[in-house]
């Protein structure tokens, strides 16, 4: 069941990403070093991919370090002034690739706990399962949320970027652009999504945190692909930075439980 769903949920992603790099060639010509930073960026897609589909979050968490090295490179540093046609498909590509870590997360989380719904959903005090390296799930009981001012220190820090481009983004519908009452109701959505996740994340409750990462998904994908059309390239631009920048928060956040895992160990 696992390479079943790891995969659906790649396909959406797999589809932003062809048409990006067939832009690349007849839209807008990139430079040598973006073509050696997108190579670098397919070889960290390739180990991310391959070792979610087989399970092994260790090695799954060393593609993403270096996707979200490489990603950031190319997204925060060669990612200026460019055609708008790109920045859409940038910020769908992103969130589609979101999607796809997040799926995967709760493909651990579900294996963790053979494919049940947890008590925890109930009682969060109670999440005491790991979600990343589900091959110690069996054994360890220390829990997950061991080192809490580790937590309370890197997890908010990991939020910062998002915040910012967050705030960015509110900040020019407020100046430049008049967004309706259902797509107030959908970042709304979002922003309660996000103090869910990052407060959960905190204290270790995955469960929990990981039911807000799909409300969080729900909401922003509705909002991308619902509302985000023919905008801006400004504007397009900053969506596809925030996605990334809550890439980033996800998977520092599932290295930290990493981390914690092998320290309560």
């Amino acid at each position: 069941m696992r390479p079943a769903i790891v995969l659906i949920a790649f396909l959406p992603f797999l589809y932003y990403a062809i048409r990006d790099a067939r832009f690349h060639f007849t839209g807008r010509k990139v430079t040598f070093a973006e073509h050696v930073i997108h190579l670098a960026i397919g070889f960290a897609l390739a180990i991310v991919l391959v070792q979610a589909v087989m399970g092994n979050s260790t090695l799954m968490l060393v593609g993403l370090a270096l996707l979200c090295v490489a990603g950031g490179a190319d997204e925060y540093i060669w990612h200026r002034r460019i055609p708008e046609i790109e920045t859409d498909l940038h910020a769908k590509e992103h969130l589609a690739l979101l999607i796809f870590v997040v799926a995967t997360l709760v493909v651990n989380w579900l294996e963790a706990h053979q494919w049940r719904i947890p008590r925890d959903l109930l009682d969060p005090p109670a999440a005491i399962t790991p979600v990343i390296g589900e091959e110690e799930a069996g054994g360890a009981q220390a829990g997950v949320r061991g080192i809490p001012w580790f937590r309370g220190v890197l997890i908010p820090l990991c939020l910062v970027p998002y915040a910012y481009f967050g705030l960015s983004d509110n900040l020019h519908h407020l100046r430049y652009r008049r967004v309706s009452w259902a797509e107030r109701i959908l970042h709304l959505t979002i922003v309660l999504a996000v103090l869910t996740v990052v407060a959960h994340a905190i204290e270790g409750h995955r469960s929990v945190m990981l039911m807000g990462l799909v409300l969080f998904l729900i909401a922003r994908a509705a909002d991308e692909w619902g509302f985000h059309r023919q905008l801006p390239g400004d504007e397009s631009d900053m969506h596809a930075k925030t996605h990334f920048a809550f890439l980033i928060f996800v998977a520092t956040s599932a290295a930290v439980d990493w981390v914690a895992q092998r320290i309560a160990a």
